[in-house]
C-alpha cells in the first residue's frame, strides 16, 4: 500500500498546494486561466511533440488501444445517458450533460501525471492516443446527442459542426500530435537548441497542470442533487475503467504497460472544463459541484486500482 500512496500522493498533493495558494492569495485567482493555458498550448504540446517526433510510427498507434477506449467511452456515455434518464426522471438534454461527465478524462492535468508517477517511461503513445479517441470521437458524439435532444434547427446543427470541426483542427495538443508524426514519419529533427528548449518547456507540463487543477477548485460549492452528482461519479470512476477492463479481455496482445494505461485514463477525474462545456446547457453548477466531488473521490479510487498493478 505505501507504494500506491507514493504514487498518488504527490498528484494530490500538488492539487492541494494549487488549492491552498490560490485559496489564501499567494497565487492570484486571475493567474489559474493563464496557467492553464500554459499547459495546453505551451508545455504539452511541447512533450508531445518532443515525444513523438522520436518515435518510430508503428509505436504510436496501437488499434486495439484505440478501440478499447473509444468504445469504453461510448458505452459509458449511453449508460449514464440511460440511468438518468429512467431511474432519475431527468430529461435528455441533463442525462447527456451527465454522460459527458462520465466519460471525458482529464487525460492532460491528471491522467499524464499519474502515469508519470507510476512507469519509469512516460509512456507517451498512450498519452496521445487517448486525446484523439476524446477529442476525435467521444466529445463529438457526446454535443451532437445533446443537440439533438434540444431539438435544434438546421442553422444550428450547422453551427455544431463548425463547433467541432473548429474544436479538433485548433486543439493545440492535435496540431502537436499531427506535428510530432510528421516528423516521426518522415525522420525531421529540430536545430537542438530548439530541442533542448523544448525539452525544458515540456519538463514544467505536469506540475503546473495539478497547481492548475487545484486553484480552479477554490470558491467551488456544491450545488445540486446528490443522487445525479454521485451517478456521474460512479459512472466516472467506476463503469469508465470497469468496461474497459472487460474489453481488454478482447485484446490480448496488447501491452500491459498500455493495458494499465488505459485503464487509468479511464478511471481520472473529468476534464477541468467541464462546467464551462456543459454550462451553455444550464448545468454550470451542478457540474462545478460534480468535478469537484469526482475530483476528492478519485484520490480514493484511484489509490483502490493501483494497488492491483502495483
Amino acid at each position: 500500500m505505501a507504494a500506491v500512496i507514493n504514487i498518488v500522493a504527490p498528484i494530490f498533493f500538488l492539487i492541494l498546494v494549487g488549492f491552498v495558494s490560490v485559496r489564501f492569495s499567494f497565487l492570484p485567482q486571475a493567474a489559474i486561466p493563464g496557467l492553464s493555458r500554459f499547459v495546453l498550448y505551451l508545455a504539452l504540446p511541447a512533450l508531445i511533440f518532443m515525444k513523438l517526433s522520436s518515435m518510430e510510427i508503428r509505436e504510436v498507434l496501437h488499434f486495439d488501444y484505440l478501440a478499447v477506449y473509444a468504445a469504453s467511452g461510448l458505452a459509458t456515455f449511453f449508460i449514464i445517458v440511460l440511468l438518468s434518464w429512467r431511474l432519475l426522471k431527468s430529461g435528455l438534454v441533463d442525462a447527456g450533460v451527465r454522460g459527458v461527465g462520465a466519460t471525458m478524462s482529464n487525460s492532460a492535468f491528471i491522467g499524464f501525471p499519474v502515469l508519470l508517477q507510476f512507469f519509469d517511461s512516460s509512456l507517451t503513445q498512450a498519452f496521445v492516443m487517448s486525446l484523439m479517441v476524446e477529442n476525435i470521437i467521444l466529445l463529438p458524439v457526446c454535443l451532437i446527442f445533446i443537440e439533438t435532444m434540444l431539438g435544434k434547427s438546421q442553422n444550428s446543427e450547422k453551427s455544431l459542426l463548425v463547433f467541432v470541426v473548429k474544436r479538433i483542427s485548433t486543439n493545440p495538443l492535435l496540431i502537436a500530435l499531427a506535428a510530432g508524426l510528421v516528423f516521426s514519419v518522415f525522420e525531421l529533427r529540430l536545430p537542438s537548441f530548439m530541442g533542448r528548449g523544448l525539452d525544458l518547456l515540456a519538463a514544467a507540463a505536469s506540475s503546473v497542470a495539478l497547481i492548475v487543477i487545484g486553484g480552479s477548485l477554490v470558491g467551488v460549492s456544491i450545488k445540486g442533487q446528490w443522487s445525479p452528482i454521485l451517478l456521474v461519479a460512479t459512472g466516472k470512476l467506476v463503469v469508465f475503467p470497469a468496461l474497459v477492463t472487460l474489453l481488454l479481455l478482447l485484446a490480448p496482445a496488447m501491452p500491459n504497460d498500455l493495458k494499465i494505461a488505459v485503464i487509468i485514463f479511464a478511471a481520472v477525474p473529468m476534464f477541468s472544463s467541464y462546467p464551462i462545456v456543459c454550462g451553455e446547457y444550464g448545468e454550470r453548477s451542478f457540474c462545478a459541484s460534480t468535478l469537484l466531488i469526482t475530483t476528492v473521490l478519485s484520490f480514493f479510487s484511484l489509490s483502490v486500482l493501483l494497488r492491483f498493478f502495483v
